[in-house]
């Protein structure tokens, strides 16, 4: 009789259809999905009303984790145990992330008032200590480790090790310091706004009355050159969410014990895929406000540049040689 309690199929199948449905809403309106849809209350309160907020942003930069991190590669290989070592660790760090939102003042600003809002956030803690349970159930027996021999351009050694590096530098600095680090990506809307002319209003102020001298301004805090955000407790929220998970699914190849693991290759090489086009559309089409110049020149492109190195290692390690 086997020993094992959940098999590893199970699991995978129940966290790929709740990360699908979660990332499905996050990508196609992720304002939507967090004021709660037409049937749900809303999530959080004083979510910004305009959607070009950078906030979006960074809800559909989880929905692309969450795709290929959990979907992508459960569709590739369903029975694998590797999946549910990442899972169980996502699950874990949710779970006590959700409890800071709700039971402390973190969050306070973003965390939801009303009854109906706080009963969903419940609701969802208890959903995702029962995926936790099962996940880990699935994940406690032994299973040898899964090797791809057929031979490739780069050995998957070196395109996983490469990928742990990139990824874990930026889930350290999302759960840590993330004001400093979308500091230097994204400015607030008021920065880039345009300069009064003051010839343009020179005739006009000679009629009126003198104006008292206005106070000097508070002294603005910079890193590196790039001014220091004003964020808000929900891109907190976003930025720490993005962080926890891209270091568990980094932890689990830790646990799983095995630089070689083929799927998280191949599930590697969605994610940064999908997460380099979503910042290349910024770049082009800037659907969320606001990137200065400067930001484009010094962070957002060097940022797709070694996006792309990452994603011809990872392709590479992919191909057959």
């Amino acid at each position: 009789m086997s020993s094992v309690i959940v098999e590893p199929q199970t699991a995978n199948v129940m966290n790929a259809v709740m990360c699908g449905l979660m990332s499905f809403g996050l990508l196609v309106t992720p304002q939507k999905f967090m004021q709660g849809g037409a049937y749900q209350k809303p999530w959080f309160q004083n979510l910004p009303e305009a959607r070009d907020n950078r906030l979006y942003y960074l809800g559909q930069f989880m929905s692309f984790l969450m795709l290929g991190g959990c979907l992508v590669p459960t569709l590739m290989d369903p029975s694998s145990q590797f999946l549910c070592y990442q899972m169980a660790l996502i699950h874990a760090v949710n779970i006590v992330h959700t409890l800071i939102f709700m039971c402390s003042s973190a969050y306070e600003n973003a965390r939801p008032v009303t009854n109906e809002s706080k009963g969903q956030w419940y609701f969802m803690t208890v959903l995702s200590f029962a995926f936790f349970i099962v996940t880990a159930l699935a994940a406690s027996h032994s299973t040898d480790n899964v090797v791809d021999s057929r031979e490739t351009r780069i050995e998957k050694s070196t395109a996983n090790t490469v990928m742990l590096c990139f990824t874990s530098v930026f889930g350290v600095l999302f759960t840590t310091i993330p004001r400093y680090l979308l500091s230097f990506f994204w400015s607030d809307e008021h920065d880039n706004a345009p300069q009064p002319n003051p010839v343009a209003n020179e005739n006009a102020d000679a009629q009126s009355a003198a104006q008292p001298t206005p106070t000097a301004p508070a002294e603005v805090k910079t890193i590196m050159g790039f001014k220091l955000l004003e964020m808000t407790h929900h891109e907190k929220w976003w930025a720490r969410c993005i962080g926890t998970t891209i270091l568990c699914l980094n932890l689990g190849v830790a646990v799983d014990a095995n630089i070689h693991q083929p799927l998280y290759t191949a599930g590697s090489l969605v994610t940064v895929s999908t997460l380099t086009l979503l910042n290349f559309h910024q770049v082009v089409m800037r659907p969320y406000k606001s990137i200065s110049n400067r930001q484009i020149l010094l962070s957002w492109i060097p940022n797709l540049i070694m996006s792309a190195v990452v994603i011809g290692v990872l392709t590479s390690a992919v191909l057959l040689a």
